[in-house]
């Protein structure tokens, strides 16, 4: 008789993994600092570097959280369900434990499968969770950190010694940022599923942003100007926020319908209301609402180059039922929070474009982006219909003629996972 295999115990794994890369971290790196300053030892470093272990997972944790309530926004919000509630498996309405819930290591204890009826769970949660969790924490160290914004003083990180320097500012630039970048993940992650962005969340979202830099024009970071005023800290006036909030729907509006010649070729460029696929190109400047706010209108245009090569190396990997507007729209929370990371850096390249950019290297980028489309044309056919997330991971399903499942159950009550109420 063949003996059975035992699964592999994939979350055990993962959390070994993760637990001797953090004492490597720990013990492998203040040895290599001990090593190269003589006025400490080992020892000094173990609770400095034990600090930075903790705040990489509390952000990670943090971030995954996001990342899992974002999936429920992204198939809920669509079709007008509340994103209220514990989880549940619409299944067998069974009530998932507290630990099937955590992110990512839930779904691979569970080896994708609902505990109660062992129907299957998409894969795409726990890389959902992931992706989100590695951009808000990659965001998060720069910023506790003090490596990433412009304009921002910095304490020395040349000695071993270093720490996090946090401020009420620093805090309110991080938690500003990161509402960005989920509102950002959650238009791109709707979008990906070929589905309209819901008024309510894109209207909520672009609100937050405005009232945000109004309430607290510190979160500017970068001037709305082309030539830096004196003194310049990031903490200017309600009135250079007004100014930085007009100019970057200015630029999301220039640049969207710019990209709609590739991403949106049926709609109608005038927002005619009642053109052909001109929702989507509504969508589409939502979209780059986002990062033209957070960066401002002198450094969208190089968050969108990024996007769109993003969308391009994104394409063997996401497949139907996605399109290349939404490859793009996934893109876009990717490249801002690579810009976000690395902006100061970015700032100090002659070729980026950057508040303190010359006006050709801004033109050049727009230029750039301009001839996008070129290579981020959609079909027409591929605008029309198509197929939508099947949470189940059995496979797409076509929108326009949902499905039924072995019971009888509409495809909209397909297997999710949402994380607990407070």
């Amino acid at each position: 008789m063949t003996r059975r295999r035992r699964p592999i115990p994939w979350a055990l794994l993962l959390l070994a993994t993760i637990s001797l890369l953090c004492l490597a971290y720990i013990f492998g790196l203040a040895w290599l600092q001990a090593k190269h300053w003589p006025m400490v030892t080992p020892a000094d470093l173990y609770m400095t570097r034990l600090v930075d272990v903790t705040i990489f997972l509390w952000l990670f944790w943090v971030g995954s959280s996001i990342g899992s309530f974002l999936n429920v926004v992204a198939w809920r919000m669509p079709r007008g369900e509340s994103v209220n509630g514990r989880s549940y498996c619409p299944r067998c309405k069974h009530q998932l434990k507290a630990r099937d819930n955590f992110p990512v290591f839930g779904w691979l204890a569970l080896r994708g499968r609902c505990r109660t009826c062992r129907l299957p769970i998409s894969p795409r949660y726990p890389i959902v969770e992931a992706a989100v969790g590695i951009s808000l924490t990659l965001v998060g160290l720069a910023e506790i950190y003090r490596l990433g914004l412009p304009f921002q003083s910095s304490h020395g990180h040349g000695g071993p010694l270093w720490t996090p320097l946090v401020s009420t500012t620093t805090l309110a630039v991080l938690f500003y940022h990161t509402l960005a970048i989920s509102f950002s993940w959650a238009m791109g992650l709707i979008r990906m599923d070929r589905q309209q962005l819901p008024r309510k969340l894109a209207i909520t979202s672009l609100a937050v942003l405005t009232i945000g830099m109004l309430a607290y024009p510190a979160v500017m970071i970068v001037p709305w100007q082309t030539r830096v005023p004196e003194f310049w800290r990031g903490d200017g006036l309600r009135v250079d926020a007004l100014m930085r909030i007009l100019t970057a729907f200015a630029a999301a509006t220039f640049y969207a319908r710019a990209l709609g010649k590739g991403l949106c070729r049926d709609a109608d460029l005038k927002l005619d209301p009642l053109g052909q696929s001109t929702a989507r190109l509504f969508d589409l400047i939502a979209i780059l609402s986002v990062p033209a706010i957070i960066v401002g209108w002198q450094a969208v245009a190089g968050v969108l180059i990024v996007a769109s090569v993003l969308s391009i190396l994104l394409r063997p990997i996401l497949t139907l039922p996605t399109d290349m507007l939404g490859r793009f729209a996934v893109a876009i929370p990717i490249a801002l929070s690579l810009h976000l990371a690395f902006w100061r850096q970015l700032d100090g390249l002659w070729f980026w474009p950057s508040c303190d950019s010359s006006p050709g290297v801004i033109l050049v980028a727009g230029a750039i982006v301009l001839v996008s489309p070129v290579w981020l044309r959609e079909p027409v056919a591929n605008e029309r219909g198509g197929a939508v997330f099947n949470p189940d991971g059995e496979g797409e399903v076509d929108k326009r003629t949902p499905s039924s499942d072995p019971e009888g159950n509409s495809q909209n009550h397909s297997s999710e996972k949402t994380i607990p109420k407070n």
